[in-house]
């Protein structure tokens, strides 16, 4: 199994986070969603997230190809809850089925 590297999105890779989103969305099994989303409207979501609290990391191979990402995400709206977050992790349709996401999962913990 490849090696996997995390960092930091950036706001350049937004586009390839919708993408991957949006190759869920026919399986019905990943997200509710039932048609495609937009980047533009990802972007109020993008800038909640930040390396300190609430990273969105793009998952990566050794050649930094783009393999998937994991979002942090705000749980629920109150104070009491801001120790606590919804850990999304997304894989490129050419890497499902082999074991990246129980990896990258496996590294959270």
């Amino acid at each position: 199994m490849k090696e996997l590297t995390f960092r930091n999105a950036a706001f350049e890779d937004l586009p390839k986070i919708v993408e991957i989103y949006n190759s869920t969305i026919p399986s019905r099994m990943v997200t509710a969603d039932t048609e495609d989303i937009s980047v533009e409207s990802r972007i109020h979501w993008f800038h909640e997230h930040n390396p300190e609290s609430r990273p969105l990391w793009m998952v990566e191979d050794h050649e930094k190809n783009v393999l998937g990402w994991v979002s942090f995400s705000s749980f629920y709206g109150r104070p009491a809850y801001n120790g606590t977050v919804e850990v999304s992790i997304y894989m490129d349709e050419s890497c499902r089925g082999k074991g990246f996401g129980k990896k990258s999962s496996a590294i959270l913990h």
